[in-house]
């Protein structure tokens, strides 16, 4: 069964999501600062729950450092980590373009040197990871863009940066979180006149359905 946005923003919060929902999750809040307040609220309560916890001591037989003491630290590293954006290419910035700052990061290069590769009429992808059975990509269709009909072996999140999309009787625009999984068939198309930009998270492999789609296949091998 897949897991409802609720449940990934929750896992989000206690840590608990792979690399690559982790980024659509932040990317989303990026866009989307309603949910912030809900993702701060679950991230304080696990702080309180830590706080109250009984420090343990080490293997040596010494206490453990508080609570107060693993945050300072934990603040003195983030404060001693360069800043992607600032040691970025020669000029120093990140030119992200319609991106979200968290996927501008991941990818790692200016906006517009991404190098699209063609994967469907209108549609193009920029594969950001391929990595221990999750994919994480940036979708680039342009108006009236379709993808066939297919569905999944595994779960597939997608977020929309940019532009508007109909997934089935649902409208998703910017910010919007679409969570389909193996017993999920969609046919997403791009409506609207601007380029619909999309972080895509997908584990498993992506099935076409239909004459055309078994086609399709045998280049999604």
């Amino acid at each position: 069964m897949t897991i409802s946005q609720q449940e990934l923003l929750e896992a989000y919060a206690a840590g608990e999501t792979s690399p690559g929902l982790s980024l659509l999750c932040a990317a989303h809040l990026t866009l989307a600062p309603a949910g912030r307040g809900y993702v701060s609220a679950l991230e304080e309560l696990g702080g309180a729950l830590l706080r109250d916890s009984p420090i343990e001591a080490d293997e040596t037989g010494s206490s453990t450092m508080s609570f107060d003491e693993l945050l300072a630290e934990i603040d003195a590293e983030d404060a001693a980590r360069p800043d992607p954006v600032a040691t970025h290419g020669a000029g120093g910035a990140l030119d992200a373009g319609p991106l979200p700052l968290p996927v501008a990061r991941a990818v790692g290069r200016s906006f517009h040197s991404i190098p699209w590769k063609f994967r469907l009429p209108s549609i193009s992808e920029h594969i950001i990871s391929d990595a221990n059975g999750e994919k994480i990509s940036l979708m680039r269709a342009r108006p009236g863009g379709r993808v066939p009909d297919h569905t999944h072996s595994g779960d597939e999140a997608t977020l929309v940066l940019t532009g508007a999309m109909r997934d089935g009787e649902r409208m998703l625009t910017s910010g919007d979180i679409a969570l389909c999984g193996p017993e999920h068939d969609h046919h997403p198309e791009i409506i609207g006149d601007e380029i619909c930009y999309c972080l895509i998270v997908v584990s498993g492999k992506l099935r076409f359905n239909g004459p055309i789609g078994r086609a399709l296949n045998l280049f999604a091998e």
